[in-house]
């Protein structure tokens, strides 16, 4: 699977593509549902809806390069938010933590909304 990491604004050295692994998360579709205990036993539940902004995408890949990590590791130190492109659909995210590892690296980013429909 591929990821494509970009901004929003003009930057000479993106996109950035990644062959991520099939461990990489792209989010899981919850609701913000909140429960709390009524007296008489049950339970009182408040339904607010889904929204992207709950997302968490963690992508995880095989180092190919020192040039690519060293391209992800500027992405992340420069802008509060790039864009994400995956299986998942384009979303706008902050990056939280990029991991590098001899192994395998890690990016954890924070959905603020999806891009696409």
């Amino acid at each position: 699977m591929r990821a494509i990491l970009s901004t929003t604004e003009y930057d000479p050295l993106v996109p950035v593509h990644l062959d991520v692994l099939p461990s990489s998360d792209l989010g899981t579709t919850t609701r913000r549902v909140t429960r709390t205990a009524t007296l008489d036993g049950g339970a009182a539940f408040g339904d607010f809806g889904f929204t992207e902004a709950d997302r968490t995408i963690v992508l995880r890949w095989r180092q190919r390069s020192a040039a690519q990590e060293e391209s992800v590791r500027r992405l992340v130190s420069t802008y509060t938010r790039i864009t994400v492109s995956c299986a998942a659909g384009l979303f706008l995210a902050a990056p939280q933590a990029y991991t590098p590892g001899a192994e395998e690296s890690r990016l954890d980013l924070l959905v603020e909304r999806r891009l696409t429909a």
